[in-house]
């Protein structure tokens, strides 16, 4: 679980090819399609769908 209870799906840090799909807790089976989508196109089209924005891993980052 994350500590706003949303998935956790993107590219990690500065890393280039590490990506996390992770955080669903009980909705995993349900979310799995969707987040499958982003993630295909997050490391084909090395770019992040405006609607993964919310779930992005660099929300926990300090500005």
């Amino acid at each position: 679980m994350t500590p706003d209870g949303l998935p956790v799906i993107g590219r990690l840090g500065p890393l280039p090819n590490v990506y996390v799909a992770s955080g669903h807790g009980m909705l995993g089976l349900t979310l799995a399609p969707a987040t499958a989508e982003i993630i295909t196109e997050v490391v084909t089209q090395r770019r992040v769908p405006a609607v993964a924005e919310p779930v992005s891993p660099f929300r926990f980052t300090r500005r």
